[in-house]
């Protein structure tokens, strides 16, 4: 089988969209996180799989910044190009992945495809940061979504520290993400700037029903129900915004 990297890809089969969901999504204040953690993890059992860890995403975008402008105004449908990994450095046995995201109006799905051996082998995860080659990574977006177009490039890094937790009875899924910072992607092996995301903090709840009766004691939290966007925040952060003209 050819490899990934030199001569083109493997067939693989486009894997299917994962089951859409409600996704709520809450902003958090830092100085009420850690209480909020506590809270859930007496009521929710650990994620099975990644029950906590450090997140790093790299999105990609096109030139003109299009999926920034989607969820800056708001727009009802709109998808996400990221290469994810797990752990810091990246932990071998989560691995990294590439993924699509789509969302429409308050339900979201996703397909991914893991990297193999040979492409992640150009992650250098040491001080630095080198990306897998653009083209590898375009053809197994393709995979994911024939409709991505060529120019979509690396756009920002975004990190954080997130606990998962479950409601096996409901299916509710729980993810308290913080300490969330961003940096620009950087072509150099060197280590990016990382730069906090202020107000960056946030609860997400991914249910296919209504949510179970022992958290009804959220509302104590003053939890606002928000659109957030760790992107579009990390946009601002790095960029100051997307430059519209």
């Amino acid at each position: 089988m050819p490899s990934p990297i030199s001569t083109g890809l493997p067939i693989m089969q486009r894997p299917p969209l994962s089951d859409a969901r409600e996704e709520r999504k809450y902003s958090v204040s830092a100085a009420r996180a850690p209480l909020l953690a506590a809270w859930l993890r007496a009521r929710l059992r650990p994620d099975p799989s990644y029950p906590e860890g450090v997140i790093t995403s790299c999105y990609f975008d096109s030139p003109q910044l299009d999926a920034y402008w989607d969820s800056a105004d708001g727009q009802r449908l709109k998808s996400k190009l990221r290469l994810r990994w797990y752990g810091d450095p990246v932990d071998p046995y989560a691995g990294a992945w590439l993924e699509v995201k789509q969302r429409d109006g308050v339900e979201s799905s996703k397909r991914r495809l893991r990297l193999d051996s040979e492409l992640l082998q150009g992650l250098n995860f040491g001080g630095g940061l080198v990306l897998p080659k653009q083209q590898a990574l375009a053809e197994f977006a393709r995979q994911l979504e024939p409709t991505l177009g060529a120019s979509l490039e690396p756009a920002v890094l975004v990190r954080y520290q997130r606990i998962r937790l479950r409601d096996a009875a409901s299916g509710l899924r729980v993810s308290l993400d913080t300490r969330v910072q961003a940096a620009a992607p950087i072509a150099a092996a060197r280590a990016p700037l990382w730069r906090p995301i202020v107000h960056g903090s946030v609860l997400e709840l991914k249910s296919s029903g209504p949510l179970p009766r022992r958290l009804d004691g959220l509302g104590r939290f003053g939890l606002q129900r928000s659109a957030h966007s760790k992107y579009l925040l990390a946009i601002d952060q790095v960029l100051g915004g997307g430059r519209r003209a």
